[in-house]
């Protein structure tokens, strides 16, 4: 049997980060082959070429989506090329991982999944946590109503950067709370209210408060800032019966119960490896998909969140409260 051949397009920073994880899951998995990386900085590909000994790389994306070798590609390139560059790979084929936001608008987005099913081809999009040891733990104590009634959610994800080109922190950061809160209460919110600004730059904002409210009278609130010193990716979760703060980054879950805090063990986990082994595992069983295994970070949902987003932008526009009306 051949080789599954993966190529990863853009690898900068995260990208880089993607590539070392499938060099290794190659090492691992003999039925899988980090075969090409695209970029259009020579620097990038020397310096994949030379630590991680990939065969093939050019700056032309097109060259990688044309060839009949490539079974998939990871795609983490600039927010506003997604679609074009999805729907093109959908379209010769090719099975695809794409970085959150899947697009910047919803209409694509659901495009992309409507290609990716009339192409019978797996269509993942880079939510990450839902493979953080952590909030899987946490999702399973919901599950087994350890908190009792769910009342609140507090999502924080803050950092200190310097004003960021072109990007603004709804785009960027809004979408992993949105994802997780699907994640933990198996819910959409009915209603957003987005607050934000920006303090450094006339336009394009660095700090936002969203209100998410849930069918299920449960609430949420998300905190999105580059303004603030260290980095914090904090969820906690309010019930009738236990309160728990869950810190992401280090994958620790501290309850708060009969007056005291103690620590729920989590055997902690290399996200981006349980992602990229994820997607490989659907592809290969991409013939069973319909019969009960489940894509866990499906385009479905990521869709679902580029739609959040865009009623976030438009409560903070409207200065109102939005109604959600899911596709």
């Amino acid at each position: 049997m051949r080789k599954l051949n993966v190529a990863v397009i853009g690898v900068g920073y995260w990208g880089k980060k993607v590539v070392s994880e499938y060099a290794q899951l190659a090492k691992r998995n003999a039925s899988v082959s980090l075969h090409s990386v695209c970029d259009l900085s020579e620097e990038n590909l020397k310096y994949c070429k030379g630590n991680y000994d990939v065969p093939y790389v050019t700056k032309y994306h097109k060259e990688v989506i044309a060839s009949p070798e490539i079974d998939a590609v990871h795609i983490c390139t600039p927010n506003e090329t997604h679609y074009e560059i999805c729907r093109e790979a959908l379209d010769s084929g090719k099975h695809v991982l794409v970085e959150k936001p899947m697009t910047l608008n919803s209409g694509e987005a659901f495009k992309l999944v409507d290609l990716a099913h009339a192409k019978n081809r797996i269509l993942s999009v880079g939510h990450i946590f839902r493979f953080n040891k952590a909030l899987r733990k946490v999702r399973s104590l919901v599950e087994d109503r350890f908190f009792g009634d769910l009342f609140w959610f507090k999502l924080q994800w803050t950092t200190l950067m310097p004003p960021m080109e072109g990007r603004d922190i709804i785009t960027d950061l809004a979408p992993h709370p949105f994802d997780i809160l699907n994640f933990l209460v198996d819910e959409w919110p009915l209603k957003i209210t987005c607050k934000a600004k920006a303090y450094r730059r006339e336009k394009l904002e660095e700090t936002a408060h969203i209100i998410a409210e849930f069918k299920s009278n449960v609430m949420a609130n998300v905190e999105l800032s580059w303004l603030a010193p260290g980095k914090t990716r904090e969820v906690s979760v309010m019930g009738s019966k236990r309160f728990a703060k869950i810190d992401c980054l280090r994958q620790e879950v501290k309850v708060f119960e009969d007056g005291r805090f103690y620590n729920i063990p989590v055997e902690r986990n290399n996200t981006i490896e349980a992602e990229l082994e994820h997607f490989i595992e659907c592809i290969q069983n991409n013939h069973v998909l319909n019969n009960g295994y489940v894509n866990q970070n499906s385009g479905f949902l990521g869709a679902n969140v580029v739609r959040l987003l865009e009623v976030a932008r438009r409560s903070l526009e409207e200065e109102r409260t939005e109604r959600v009306e899911l596709w």
